[in-house]
């Protein structure tokens, strides 16, 4: 006997009152990110070396400009492998942020 694939409406209603899991964007400001971060793992703001993405979530800027400015030599990085880590000093350097 073979079973066939379950389909949408096979499905059983979900109870009343039950908030459902999403997974779209987070608004700014918004501190579920931390709550969210694996144990043992400090938050992005307070480790030594960002990947490019952390570093635009920090900054505010496009992941795009990161890669140029690297690319123009404006933006110093740590090649770790095949990965590019922008360490705080680099970052605060770029920004000219006095530390």
């Amino acid at each position: 006997m073979t079973t066939r694939p379950r389909r949408h409406q096979d499905r059983k209603p979900e109870p009343a009152g039950v908030p459902r899991p999403t997974s779209g964007p987070v608004p700014p400001g918004d501190d579920t990110t931390a709550a969210a971060s694996p144990a043992g793992q400090d938050p992005p703001s307070g480790r030594l070396a960002y990947s490019v993405d952390e570093a635009a979530l920090l900054t505010g800027l496009s992941r795009d400009l990161l890669y140029d400015e690297m690319r123009r030599g404006n933006l110093a990085y740590v090649k770790v492998g095949r990965r590019r880590l922008i360490t705080r000093q680099h970052l605060n350097q770029f920004l000219g942020i006095a530390s």
